[in-house]
């Protein structure tokens, strides 16, 4: 586990980016690259299998006083992406 968290951790901040394109313009399917690696980091890094549940009760709280259960690999994901396409962008 500990080995995949390692390998996870560049495809979480765009590394992979500039190790393999760097002799590249910028290209518009670096966007849905950004979506992959973020997609593989996440899952690397927190388990594919918290990906089939998402995050529940969200916005408006239930008035019976439930709690938002926020699933932790979705935020992982979108704060990944954010990095990734921020780093797609400037090459």
């Amino acid at each position: 586990m500990k080995i995949a968290r390692l390998l996870s951790l560049p495809f979480l901040i765009g590394i992979p980016f500039p190790i393999l394109f760097a002799d590249w313009d910028h290209q518009i399917w670096f966007t849905a690259l950004a979506y992959v690696f973020a997609f593989i980091g996440a899952g690397l890094n927190m388990g594919f299998k918290g990906f089939k549940t998402g995050p529940k009760h969200i916005g408006n709280v239930p008035e019976d006083g439930i709690m938002p259960i926020i699933n932790q690999t979705w935020i992982i994901f979108f704060i990944s992406l954010i990095i990734n396409l921020t780093v797609a962008n400037l090459f």
